[in-house]
Formats: C-alpha cells, structure tokens, sequence
C-alpha cells in the first residue's frame, strides 16, 4: 500500500511522530512518503531514510495557498490511504477524491468549522490517554476516535542527575522574551546549578541577563541528550515535550504562551498537571520569587513528580489502528460497488 504522511511542520513535535509511524510502516512492506514544510522538514531531512517532499510553505499563511499545495501533491503521489497530522485543510480533499484518512492529533475543538473538517475523516487517533483529558469530544466523532497513548521516542534515563537546569521554549519568538528574562532571573538564585537556555534567535538579546552559571544554546539538536540527566526543565508545555520529561522522570515546570497566543499548551499543562506528571503556571502570574519557590521545593526533593512509565507500544497502536482504518474503508467501499453492481 502507498501511504502519505502529511506533517505539520510547526516545530519538532508533529516530525517526531510521524517518523516513528513511517517506520514502522516501511518496515510492514508499506510504501511511504512523507510531505512536510517550515521546521518539520528542516528536521526529517536529517533523519528520515525514506521519500521525503518539501512543501515549500510557511509555518503559517494563506489557506487558498495551502488548500494548492496540498491537492497538487496529493494528485501526485496517488497514495492508498493518507495519515495527516493536525493539517485540517487536508480532510476535504481527501473525503472529495474517496481517499481514507487518519487524522492524528492530540487536541480537539468544538468550534463549527473545525468539527466540520474533523467530521471528514475517517478515524481520529489522539495520542494521548483518557485519564484527565479535557478537550471537548463533540458526539459526532465519537464513533471515529481512539486512545493510542503518547507516541515518543526517549532515550534510556540517565542513572543519576547532574546539577543542571534546562530552560526551553521549543522554537523561541519574540513572544517568549518575557518567559526567557523572568525565568533566568528566578534561577539566579542556585548558582550550584548549570542553566542551559535553549533561546535560538533570541540568544544575542537574553545573554546580557546571565551569569556565569548560564549557557545559551542556539541549536536545539542537543535538547534530549542534556534533558536526560538534567535535575530540573522550564518550558512552555508543548505536547511532545511534556511527555517525554515525564518518560524520562525528568521534573518540568510548564509556563505555557498565553491564551491568545496557543490556548493547546495551557490544557496540555493542565492534564499533565492533573495527572502528578509536572508543576505549572499561567504565564501572567509568572513571577520570578513564584518560579524560585517552586523550583527550590522540586530541587529540594520536597516536592516528588510521577514518572510515565513508556514502554514504546503506543506507535505500534496507533499503526494497528492506521491500516485498520484504511482496511476497513476499503471493504466498506468493495461492499458499496458490489451492491451498486447488483
């Protein structure tokens, strides 16, 4: 079977996923391609042995533009099924040509025009689980939806943690400037400990507001490989993110972007919150005294996290449930010719 993976190229996260499930799927026989764009594709063309296209679009832009792009490269590759990680627009086009979909993602939304769109795929796979989970599941998908659990790839836990503090943002904008100056400020105060700023762009701007105890990172190739024996993480709560730290038992402190800005990360720390994995806080009650007590008591040992315990069968469900899901479509379909032939 050939098989499209359309990956959304906003961050690492999406990237991540979707080169496990490729994998996977190559190694079944499947043939696969994957289509990316922005720092999705910047990523899986360092990793991915496969068929990989370039989208050559924006991380955020004009519909009329992507809706082209998409229909163009679908029309192109003629693929069996297609697998489309949190790209909406993807869903008409697939229901128009009679091409089942898989929709990954690990939110839902209620809003009219996004449940129209979710309601044209043939199977939602939400890669986390149940327990404390608060998106809204509107009744007309319930009957698409499956749990697979996180689908992540960590390395093996270091045995013993080093004294050093990471603070990250995923791919730093301007935005985070607040959440970069607050949080250096709040960890002044345990100079024992080595602080890795992964800041990007920003590193010019924030390392005025060092001291000898922080280092600036530009280049986030080296973010899991430090996380693994790092005593303590500050991040923004991206989804990947948060689960890995809490695989790795890893301690996080989440201080996701503002409602306006990414409303997703807020509940995402508020589920890993509910369920003991990290600490969290809205960014407008950051304050650098606040994040020092709470880093001071995790640091301290007086405030112990829960740890998920991993054990990697999550993509081997959510692959089960992708070629079930395009089986079933195709029976479903053999049976309707059958009767029209009738």
């Amino acid at each position: 079977m050939k098989i499209l993976i359309i990956s959304r190229g906003n961050g690492f996260g999406h990237a991540k996923r979707d080169l496990l499930v490729a994998k996977q799927l190559m190694q079944l026989n499947h043939e696969v391609i994957i289509a990316s764009y922005s720092s999705g594709f910047q990523y899986l063309r360092m990793v991915y042995p496969g068929d990989l296209i370039d989208l050559e679009l924006p991380s955020a832009g004009s519909s009329a533009l992507r809706i082209g792009k998409l229909l163009d490269l679908i029309r192109r590759t003629q693929p069996d099924g297609m697998v489309v990680d949190e790209e909406l627009i993807v869903l008409p086009i697939g229901q128009s040509l009679g091409i089942p979909t898989c929709f990954i993602t690990n939110w839902l939304e209620d809003e009219p025009e996004t449940l129209g769109f979710l309601q044209m795929a043939n199977q939602i796979a939400i890669v986390d689980v149940r327990q404390n989970w608060m998106f809204p599941v509107h009744d007309s998908l319930q009957e698409k939806l499956c749990f697979v659990g996180p689908v992540i790839d960590v390395p093996e836990p270091a045995r013993t943690k080093e004294k050093k503090i990471i603070i990250t943002s995923g791919s730093p904008t301007i935005v985070d400037v607040p959440f970069f100056t607050k949080t250096i400020a709040a960890l002044k105060g345990n100079p024992d400990y080595v602080k890795l700023v992964y800041s990007g762009t920003l590193t010019k701007s924030l390392q005025r507001l060092g001291d000898e105890s922080t280092h600036f990172i530009t280049d986030p190739g080296s973010f899991i490989d430090e996380v693994r024996n790092s005593s303590l993480v500050v991040c923004r709560g991206g989804h990947t993110t948060l689960w890995e730290l809490a695989s790795l038992g890893v301690p996080a402190i989440a201080i996701p972007r503002r409602e306006e800005v990414n409303p997703s990360n807020i509940v995402y720390a508020k589920q890993m919150g509910e369920r003991g994995y990290i600490r969290w806080l809205q960014e407008t009650d950051l304050d650098s005294d606040l994040l020092a007590s709470y880093s001071n008591q995790i640091l301290s040992g007086q405030e112990q996290l829960e740890t998920y315990d991993y054990d990697g069968t999550a993509v081997d469900q959510l692959v089960s449930s992708i070629l079930d899901c395009f089986a079933h479509q195709y029976e479903r379909r053999d049976v309707e010719w059958e009767w029209e032939l009738r």
